[in-house]
């Protein structure tokens, strides 16, 4: 075998057993990783799952959330089921999530040899960028799509790369394939983010072809690879068409109460924002103490002092399980770290590669490192919020930090290739790298001095003794002075490598070999208590991996004394964190939720109208009373049960709630959102409406008779079925969310229009008489966009297939 292939096939053994190595528990031992965001997508979804087990279709609408939101933002099968089985094969059939760590060491590594990178520098870089503590911290909290969208960037990059400077049709289907891989995982803010690594790269690409002039070359290639892009949009058109029709309405769109705001809340989406000091953790991860949550050894300053102050071993084990050594500004995170020796790479690079090498990388690291920055530098980022198209979308802006990574790593592999390549004529250019880096690191070393390792999270320890806080201060103070002897010692083993790669001491494979070495060993220190194992379990008794039964969702007392008194659909409010945690949704129908997008409308409702209704219901509770009939919000969404415990006795029935459907007398016409809400304060719900009649016609004026009875006959998340009698025309409130793209309304089989009523509900006016009335939800977006996806799935299947054949032919013509 050719020794070229016979280390490309060991370097994906190494990727192989790496990820066996980390995930053993779930690979080997039939466990779980316990992953929050997961756990709460598994419970708001299990409605839209049973609904297909049972009836072999898609729910497409949710009532498990926030009172009803369509159910492509959480659980709905598309037809791209080709690219599925393509992202099994590429990932060698590992189960999810092990396998997204896997997928990111063959993309980066084929990324690294596209760009010519010799195979052992290639595994540097590939272990360097795919095991940094932003991918494994990712994992860990359950964001799969982020870091599965994350694994697919570098063969994006690849496949560009090749399409322009190498073989045309291999770099056109490996960009359409891992694009539409990409796009399947639906994380648009990466694929975002994608698209700006591509436009800087781009954009130095165009210079460099300018200057060789070759532009019309340049051009061919990139109208080449938008047809693949559009391909592979294709794949995912009927989900992308479905996330943009639902935009408009969602926390993302525009605002109706603050006119001329579109996007997400500003400070909401800078709620996240690296200081000025944050970039460091690139290279020196615990300059501002770590993560929020860091696990310290019983040896720690910490464990130490508790002991001498005759501390339990119980609480000292539960206090040292959880320390925030992070004093930054942000309210939760954990440090972003590339690699100590990346530092001295970055610096190489920058003075060895030429500009078209370096400069789109250069740029892309310091836009990324500002951006990351959000409110700590408003004069750039309040401009990309407001002017750059769709970037307002985006939350956590401290994600970018992505590019970061990417441009660091794949600098520094370059560098290494350049220097590996010709050791003598750099030699200068190395020695240089060296004083900028002891100098740098001196400056560094300086702030160990000068830093005041305390910040906004200490104050919660204001009614700790004095001794509990020093020590906390020294544990963070080891931390960094760790870092730097760590850094500092890989470093220098790079530099005596180097030196012996200069001098002819040892061979260009073993100075890969003992690279790759040095990041193995930096990054399992690092991110040892990331992704906790059974050994780190062992000694804190906190695991990342758990037994399944240990995941299982179990049915309280509270949860069975609902399902067994619940027979008229009546919502669950539960009073403990309502609007951020998912779990009442798993068995029930939730006023409450878990999720990054809630519908603008029922966002304002909550942050307009709820606070007080929770403060009168509550009120209520502590007098012990269940007069709950002033409680117009809670009862208009259906309120049938408040729940604010697991047990049988933290469960109160509320009598007073609307209904699932109900006739009103008087209907309040207002001109706007504003005095929409304004009047929600004060109107019974039970007898009077709110249509706004600036967007809504009514036809038989704003006075009713309530005469009448309405009653839910049948119910699925897609299609409700109601029987009404009424001797006068009466207008209907359904506790029902308003929701203006793809539910349809039915009275006696013709057709009717929907009126949003106070400002989140359905409306309907219906004549005299018996009436059926059939809502059905059946969108467009899901309709015609789920055929676009499985054609475009099978075009680009066939344009694999043509490729293959095509390549075939010519090798056995040769």
């Amino acid at each position: 075998m050719n020794i070229k292939y016979l280390k490309h096939l060991l370097s994906i053994f190494l990727f192989i057993g790496l990820n066996i190595y980390i995930f053993n528990p779930v690979i080997l031992s039939n466990k779980q990783l316990k992953q929050h965001d997961i756990e709460q997508w598994s419970y708001s979804a299990r409605e839209s799952s049973e609904f297909r087990k049972v009836n072999g279709e898609e729910a497409l609408w949710s009532n498990s959330m926030f009172s009803g939101m369509p159910g492509y933002l959480i659980d709905v099968k598309w037809s791209n089921d080709i690219m599925g089985y393509i992202h099994k094969f590429y990932s060698f059939f590992f189960p999810h999530p092990t396998n997204i760590l896997l997928i990111s060491f063959i993309s980066f590594y084929f990324m690294l040899i596209v760009f010519n990178v010799r195979q052992e520098i290639a595994v540097f870089g590939t272990i360097a960028f795919t095991l940094s503590s932003y991918m494994i911290v990712g994992i860990g909290a359950g964001h799969n799509a982020r870091i599965g969208a994350i694994a697919y960037m570098p063969l994006i990059i690849a496949g560009v790369h090749t399409c322009i400077h190498k073989n045309r049709n291999l770099g056109f289907i490996v960009t359409a394939l891992a694009l539409a891989l990409q796009l399947r995982l639906n994380h648009l803010q990466i694929t975002y983010y994608t698209l700006f690594i591509l436009i800087f790269y781009g954009v130095s690409q165009l210079i460099y072809f300018h200057k060789e002039k070759r532009v019309t070359y340049f051009i061919k290639r990139i109208s080449l690879l938008v047809v693949a892009a559009l391909i592979s949009v294709g794949t995912f058109f009927g989900e992308i068409w479905a996330i943009l029709e639902y935009s408009d309405e969602s926390i993302r769109g525009k605002s109706d109460l603050d006119v001329g705001r579109s996007g997400l809340d500003k400070q909401y989406a800078f709620q996240y924002s690296n200081g000025i000091f944050e970039p460091l953790t690139l290279f020196f991860p615990h300059i501002l103490g770590g993560s929020s949550q860091e696990n310290l050894g019983k040896d720690s300053h910490l464990g130490k002092a508790l002991r001498k102050n005759n501390v339990a071993t119980n609480q000292i084990n539960n206090q040292l399980r959880r320390v925030p050594t992070y004093w930054g500004d942000q309210p939760l995170t954990a440090p972003y770290y590339a690699g100590s020796i990346c530092i001295f790479l970055l610096i190489f690079g920058l003075i060895i590669l030429k500009s078209h090498e370096k400069n789109w990388l250069l740029y892309l690291l310091i836009t990324s490192v500002l951006l990351s920055m959000g409110s700590n530098l408003e004069f750039i980022n309040n401009i990309f919020f407001d002017y750059l198209p769709g970037y307002n979308k985006f939350r956590s802006v401290t994600f970018i930090i992505i590019i970061s990574i990417f441009s660091v790593v794949l600098l520094s592999s370059l560098a290494l290739q350049k220097f590996i390549k010709s050791p003598e004529k750099y030699k200068n250019e190395f020695i240089k790298s060296i004083y900028f880096t002891l100098g740098i690191y001196v400056l560094v070393s300086i702030s160990y001095f000068v830093l005041s390792f305390t910040g906004k999270v200490d104050s919660n320890f204001s009614s700790y003794p004095e001794w509990f806080v020093n020590s906390l201060i020294d544990d963070r103070k080891s931390l960094y002075l760790g870092d730097l002897v760590r850094g500092g010692i890989f470093i220098i083993i790079l530099v005596i490598l180097s030196f012996g790669i200069l001098y002819n001491k040892i061979s260009k494979s073993i100075f890969g070999i003992c690279i790759v070495g040095i990041m193995l060993v930096d990054h399992f220190i690092n991110n040892s208590f990331i992704l906790k194992n059974d050994s780190v379990c062992e000694v804190y008794g906190d695991c990342s991996f758990k037994k399944v039964k240990e995941l299982e969702v179990k049915m309280s007392e509270a949860d069975q004394f609902i399902l067994e008194n619940n027979i008229e659909r009546k919502r669950v409010y539960n009073l403990q964190n309502t609007f951020n945690d998912a779990r009442t949704s798993y068995y029930h129908s939730s006023i409450g939720g878990y999720h990054g997008a809630k519908m603008r409308r029922y966002q304002d409702i909550i942050e307009n109208i709820f606070p007080e209704e929770r403060n009168n219901l509550v009120s209520e509770l502590r007098e012990n009373s269940i007069n709950f009939s002033e409680n117009h919000l809670l009862n208009m969404l259906n309120v049938g049960f408040i729940q604010f415990g697991n047990e049988k006795n933290n469960v109160v029935k509320n009598n007073y709630s609307n209904g699932n459907a109900w006739f009103i007398n008087k209907i309040f016409e207002v001109n706007s959102a504003e005095e929409e809400m304004e009047l929600m304060t004060s109107i019974n719900t039970k007898r009077e409406a709110i249509v706004d009649v600036s967007r809504f016609n009514l036809k038989n004026g704003n006075e009713y008779n309530i005469d009448g009875k309405i009653s839910l006959i049948e119910h699925s998340p897609k299609r409700l079925l109601y029987k009404s009698s009424n001797s006068f025309d009466g207008f209907v409130v359904f506790s029902e969310i308003y929701y203006p793209n793809g539910w349809k309304v039915y009275v006696n089989g013709k057709e009717k229009k929907l009126v949003r009523t106070n400002y989140i509900l359905r409306g309907l006016e219906i004549d005299k008489g018996e009436n059926t009335i059939e809502m059905i939800f059946n969108p467009k977006t899901y309709v015609f966009g789920d055929m676009i996806i499985k054609g475009s799935n099978y075009i680009l299947l066939l344009l694999i297939m043509i490729y293959c054949v095509i390549e075939f032919r010519k090798k056995n013509e040769k």
